[in-house]
């Protein structure tokens, strides 16, 4: 029998051996090996308790780890999140400033196209009566001069 055998390795012997039929011709139970087994079992136990023991407190760790590193995950999460939203809003307020600085400066521009407009009307109608009292100046000035050759003439 191996010595790294494990108790339930040796249980499942030990079950076999206690297994068997106890008829005429059957093979009778070995109590020696059943009791080297049990024995081997009493010495097999406390290692495979141990065992268990520090596989069920590295269980206890590696859940509160994972319960931290989750949380952690949560909490980064959320942060990011959070980030994300304001980081939105100052896109979404960004945008709204941009469009009225843009409807203001449309509204400026034809503000001032309207007014460039007005004040090229009043140019051109002091050029129009500035023109015309120059037509009128010169009309005269031709009529009289008309007037002094027709009377040259006779």
């Amino acid at each position: 029998m191996k010595d790294s055998e494990n108790a339930l390795e040796i249980l499942e012997k030990l079950r076999e051996e206690l297994n068997t039929s106890h008829g005429l011709f059957s093979k009778k139970v070995d109590v020696p090996l059943c009791c080297d087994l049990c024995d081997k079992l009493v010495r097999t136990l406390p290692n495979s308790l141990e065992e268990a023991e520090y596989v069920k407190q590295r269980r206890k760790e590696i859940l509160a780890n994972a319960d931290v590193v989750a949380k952690n995950t949560i909490r980064a999460a959320e942060e990011k999140a959070e980030k994300l939203v304001s980081e939105s809003e100052v896109v979404r307020a960004a945008q709204v400033s941009a469009k009225q600085i843009i409807e203001n400066a449309y509204a400026q521009c034809d503000n001032l196209i309207l007014r460039t407009k007005a004040h090229l009307d009043g140019l051109f109608k002091d050029m129009e009566q500035f023109l015309l009292s120059t037509l009128s100046v010169v009309r005269t000035n031709r009529e009289e001069l008309r007037a002094a050759r027709i009377d040259d003439n006779n």
